[in-house]
């Protein structure tokens, strides 16, 4: 599955509102149980579709939505794109293995991260505590994936930032070091490893990454990714294509 940062003390003992949604009631309620065994977590509601999850997202203003993406009467990545343009709502998408055009479209739409359905329980509740306190649900090989895919499409057919930080038609510039940090997190490096690679202190790399996202118009990491590599900041290897790992101009 994704990397999931596990970074408890982010939210201490902060108790995080999550709405789940799954369409599949079995597999719904047995998400409700898993996370509900957590006391960090107080599980608001649950959908059993697309628009109610929404409904019930903008109504209870949970810290995280944690919805399937194959979903009826209004799909996953629907719901995601709606709620991220005008909520601070944290969109956790959930997925099956094969389903990687799913999960890019999903991050493409403004999810904070991804976890595998049959991932290990301790490894889901990492990844909604992770997505809740910005940190990456997401392995190094999607985002190579997430960066080709971008690269390969025109310009027209891509989401607007939430807001347009570019002036006089120029996309802005990152500092060098923001550069640095932004390209161990492509790497798929957490806080700590960024920390150590670079050598700063974990919240020096938390604020150039804060600085990055202001720069670029981006609510948190992977959409810090995401408009990165559609301003061209971010291209596939050119050194070893194989090995899926983005470079930085």
């Amino acid at each position: 599955m994704a990397k999931a940062q596990d970074e408890e003390t982010s939210h201490g003992d902060v108790t995080l509102r999550v709405v789940v949604a799954e369409d599949q009631p079995i597999m719904r309620a047995a998400l409700v149980e898993l996370l509900a065994k957590d006391p960090r977590f107080d599980i608001v509601a649950d959908a059993g579709d697309g628009a109610e999850a929404e409904r019930l997202a903008r109504q209870m203003s949970p810290d995280v939505l944690v919805t399937d993406l194959d979903m009826p009467v209004q799909d996953g990545v629907a719901t995601i794109a709606s709620l991220t343009q005008d909520t601070p709502v944290r969109c956790l998408a959930l997925s099956t293995f094969g389903s990687e055009e799913w999960v890019l479209s999903a991050l493409r739409a403004g999810a904070s991260g991804y976890v595998v359905k049959h991932s290990e329980p301790e490894d889901i509740r990492a990844a909604v505590r992770a997505c809740a306190a910005e940190e990456m649900t997401v392995s190094p090989q999607v985002v190579s994936l997430l960066v080709d895919q971008i690269c390969n499409e025109s310009p027209a057919s891509r989401r607007p930032p939430l807001h347009d930080p570019a002036e006089d038609g120029q996309p802005p510039a990152l500092t060098p070091r923001e550069s640095d940090v932004l390209a161990c997190l492509a790497g798929g490096m957490n806080n700590q490893e960024i920390a150590d690679e670079l050598h700063l202190s974990v919240g020096a790399v938390k604020l150039y990454l804060s600085k990055a996202c202001d720069r670029l118009g981006a609510r948190d990491r992977v959409q810090l990714l995401v408009r990165g590599t559609e301003l061209g900041l971010i291209q596939p290897s050119l050194a070893n294509p194989e090995t899926g790992l983005a470079r930085f101009q």
